[in-house]
């Protein structure tokens, strides 16, 4: 029965990987010989998603133990499968029909020149809990907050796939990076098991430097744009907390850092606030993004206080930035 269902479900994820990577080459095949093979592969990410558990209900119920996947994780892999299926139909409801009153023309005219979106992004988060177990369980559950990442990072240094990496997992929520407001479309979200309050294990970081230079390298990630669900959600979250050793990773190619500020004069008329925003953050809550930055670069999680030694860093920062 399990064969039965793995292999049913292996030839629509065939169909939909195919019709991704060839960028439905099939339905719009060039006439003439210009174009290499590898000119329809993909180019960019993120497939915009949509809640999973109404369209899982739809789908009607379904059976556990998928694939060689641990037992209790069989369902929520049929609904990974089924959610798959979904987006693979609405990437093929073209030409489009609506109500809008476009003056659409008679004949259907499809670019084979496309691409998924690339994540620009990556968001590092922490669990806050102690458990690998609890987080899997939370992620792989339909309803709710349906809240989800693309890895999830064991304190032994396990990582879990959770989600490919061009589709847009729900991490970030309420969120804003420079201009950016829908982070989750734009941005990996990693989890690391942690409470917040802890050091990070030696097998977690070794782990998430490998991850995070596959992805540099793979979708070509501005070393700026490695940051912190802290940073794009300062009023709300404060993860990965201030035990995350952010210049380590600076130094590794992931996020910048600030250099010596010794004989730095920071002029008179130099504000802070805009300094804070030229770096990515929203300064609608000073007190809260000041609280954020100070986490993240001088691992201070003494709240939004200011003073000299901070402005000095935020200004060496911010003509990182310029």
């Amino acid at each position: 029965m399990q064969i039965a269902v793995l292999r049913k479900y292996s030839k629509k994820l065939l169909v939909f990987s195919f019709a991704i990577m060839l960028g439905f080459v099939s339905a719009a095949q060039p006439q003439s010989n210009n174009y290499a093979t590898n000119d329809y592969f993909m180019k960019s990410s993120t497939v915009p998603g949509n809640d999973s558990a109404e369209i899982a209900e739809k789908k009607g119920s379904v059976t556990t133990g998928v694939g060689t996947a641990l037992s209790k994780y069989g369902k929520a892999n049929q609904l990974y499968v089924s959610m798959v299926d979904s987006l693979s139909r609405v990437l093929f409801r073209y030409p489009l029909i609506d109500s809008s009153g476009l003056n659409y023309a008679k004949e259907w005219v499809g670019t084979p020149n496309m691409g998924l979106r690339r994540p620009n992004y990556v968001i590092i988060h922490h669990t806050a809990n102690n458990s690998c177990e609890a987080t899997l369980q939370e992620f792989t559950t339909p309803g709710g907050r349906e809240a989800s990442a693309h890895y999830v990072i064991c304190k032994d240094g396990t990582v879990h796939h959770m989600l490919n990496d061009l589709l847009r997992s729900h991490h970030a929520g309420d969120s804003k990076w420079g201009n950016n407001t829908d982070i989750n479309s734009s941005s990996i979200g990693i989890e690391l098991v942690n409470n917040g309050s802890q050091p990070y294990t030696e097998e977690q970081l070794n782990s998430l430097a490998i991850l995070l230079d596959r992805l540099k390298t793979a979708y070509k990630i501005p070393a700026p744009n490695f940051i912190g669900h802290g940073d794009v959600a300062p009023t709300r979250k404060a993860d990965p907390s201030s035990k995350f050793p952010w210049k380590e990773m600076s130094e590794k190619g992931f996020g910048l850092w600030w250099d010596d500020t010794t004989g730095v004069e920071v002029p008179e008329n130099f504000d802070y606030l805009l300094g804070l925003r030229i770096i990515g953050y929203d300064i609608s809550a000073p007190a809260s993004v000041v609280a954020a930055f100070k986490r993240h670069f001088m691992k201070d999680g003494s709240g939004g206080s200011m003073n000299a030694a901070v402005r000095k860093i935020i200004y060496v920062l911010y003509r990182k930035y310029l």
